[in-house]
């Protein structure tokens, strides 16, 4: 690739970061819990602590101590790519926003090569291929879904640039799928410092199984990002099959083995020790609460306790109750992940998805194929396996590489209509510029929209958390009148919050979370983290109600406490021994 079309990209690049730079300003607390938990392990990481999280908000898996073992059931990248930051530039939100805003900048050079190479399998000429891939690029650095994900750290940005970049690498992984006949085998001749070169039938083999292995490495990348990355894998073992169809002869099985055993070796030397780590931390590779999470009834049940959720309490639902659970789901990822808040770019790229499904640049084995492909798989196992668990973004946080699909299907879309729009009034070539400028007329003040009401809704989280934060601390048996305070002068070690990452990250000790459960499970939770007050910022399932209104004698020990600012304030309750439901 020449110089002058390197330009680009690197263009893109810088547009990105600085749009991403100016958001992060605004930010300065996490965003969503999500990231509160992985900059706090981030920081207990370049502390000399480990892969350690105050935050516990999983009872699933063992062990049932806090801090515990990070990533029992998510997983580590985005908090590797804060920790490089913060090991250089200290442990602050700052800087692990840094790793972040820089990781997700490349968001805008990728999805250009994702375009250019699509208008390239339409047949496109140089000019309108250029169009399509500049304004696949510029609607990435500014499209909102993106820049709130990479001023937030947490995994949406990594497994976004990772899994795009997979995509990228499959069509040339895949490779034309030729004989895999004997390869010459002739060798430099020997010198008296031994041979010159390698066999050529080494080279030969090595240079083909290159790019196989550098798609199983970032496949890997995206795995440690996200567990999404698995419907990436299979993406590409339906290109390979598709493309082995085609081929004729009895070599075909040998040949897709061949192509597939790179890609395969390549994943397993990124992600078999972190499964190590985690058969030797939790017992087991396979995340103890991924299963569970199909059988959620409730969000709520999440944070469950002692009721784990069960296949039988999922199926007393009745069918009634499960179809629409996942017509629901189904119609949240699309509405409320795909369209509103990557309007106009999502609805956009769906309408000439649907109008244009037929096209080369979606029917040939390339990177859009595997996005779309990809994302597909993901829109709908997530929607009708997890329709509850994606109404708290699981879907959300995995949809980047489809929404990238659908951005490159936008600024093909917007191409063929000034195409048709130049051929009905005779112009002599199409006006390649409009329809990318009116696609990012709209994509812009809604990506500004989107990042002020985010700025404005963190701090208005920080203010509030960081108050109930700092009154906790100050609590001692002066400041508090009910007499059974006084015992406690400081702080417990362990709190249970209905917010548990925020405030961890606020107080910088071990909180975990509120299980919606009767009062004798609570005093059994408190009792097992030896936990004895309760902070509850928000009223959610049967908290703070259960504890307010006349809950049994000996459940509390003192009187229901109210912290933080009067317009929104959250509860302190000390928890007695002896609470049983009512």
């Amino acid at each position: 690739m020449s110089g002058r079309v390197w330009l680009a990209p690197a263009g893109l690049f810088v547009l990105a970061l600085v749009i991403r730079v100016l958001a992060a300003g605004s930010i300065g607390f996490p965003p969503t819990e999500g990231s509160a938990y992985y900059v706090d392990v981030a920081r207990n990481l370049v502390t000399g602590h480990g892969l350690i999280s105050n935050a516990v908000w999983s009872y699933a898996t063992p062990p049932l101590v806090a801090p515990k073992p990070a990533f029992e059931l998510w997983l580590p990248m985005a908090t590797f790519i804060s920790a490089l930051p913060m090991a250089l530039f200290g442990a602050s939100f700052a800087s692990a926003q840094a790793g972040s805003v820089l990781l997700g900048a490349l968001i805008a050079p990728l999805t250009w090569a994702v375009g250019r190479e699509a208008a390239r399998a339409k047949g496109l000429d140089e000019r309108r291929t250029a169009a399509v891939a500049l304004a696949s690029g510029a609607l990435a650095a500014v499209l909102g879904s993106f820049v709130i994900a990479a001023v937030g750290p947490d995994s949406t940005t990594s497994f976004l640039v990772f899994g795009t970049a997979a995509a990228l690498l499959m069509p040339r992984a895949l490779g034309p799928l030729e004989p895999l006949g004997p390869l010459p085998a002739r060798s430099a001749p020997l010198g008296p410092q031994g041979p010159r070169s390698a066999p050529l039938g080494t080279r030969v083999r090595l240079r083909r199984n290159l790019p196989g292995v550098a798609l199983g490495a970032t496949l890997g990348l995206a795995y440690l990002s996200r567990q999404e990355a698995i419907w990436l894998g299979v993406a590409f073992v339906v290109m390979l099959g598709a493309a082995a169809r085609r081929e004729a002869g009895s070599q075909r099985l040998r040949q897709a083995a061949a192509t597939l055993l790179p890609v395969v070796v390549g994943g397993l030397l990124l992600v078999a020790p972190w499964l190590l780590r985690q058969t030797i931390v939790f017992g087991s590779p396979v995340p103890g609460q991924a299963l569970e999470n199909a059988w959620l009834v409730h969000n709520e049940d999440i944070f469950a306790f002692l009721d784990r959720p069960t296949v039988a309490a999922f199926m007393a639902q009745g069918p009634v109750a499960i179809v629409s659970a996942q017509l629901a789901a189904l119609w949240h990822q699309l509405l409320d992940v795909l369209i509103l808040p990557a309007f106009p770019v999502g609805l956009v790229g769906l309408v000439a998805l649907l109008l244009t499904r037929g096209g080369p640049a979606v029917r040939r084995p390339t990177a859009l194929q595997a996005l779309l492909v990809s994302g597909a798989l993901t829109f709908m196992v997530t929607g009708l396996l997890f329709p509850v668990a994606t109404l708290w973004g699981t879907f959300l946080h995995g949809s980047g590489p489809l929404l990238v699909g659908l951005v490159v299907c936008a600024a093909l879309g917007a191409d063929t209509l000034l195409a048709w729009v130049s051929n009905v009034r005779h112009w002599a070539r199409p006006n390649v510029l409009v329809g990318p400028i009116a696609l990012l007329a709209l994509a812009v003040p809604l990506a500004a929209l989107q990042v002020t009401t985010l700025s404005r809704q963190t701090r208005a989280v920080e203010a509030r958390v960081t108050a109930v934060a700092d009154e906790l601390r100050a609590i001692d048996a002066a400041t508090v009148n009910a007499p059974a305070f006084r015992p406690a002068a400081t702080l417990p070690p362990v709190v249970i919050s209905d917010h548990p990452m925020w405030l961890a990250t606020a107080l910088g000790r071990p909180v975990i979370a509120l299980p919606d459960e009767p009062l004798d499970t609570l005093a059994r939770l408190a009792s097992t983290f030896d936990a004895p007050w309760l902070v509850e910022f928000d009223a959610r399932g049967r908290y703070p109600d259960a504890l307010l209104a006349a809950p049994p004698v000996g459940c509390l020990t003192a009187a229901p406490r109210q912290l933080g600012p009067a317009s929104a304030p959250a509860w302190l309750f000390r928890l007695g021994p002896s609470c049983r439901a009512s």
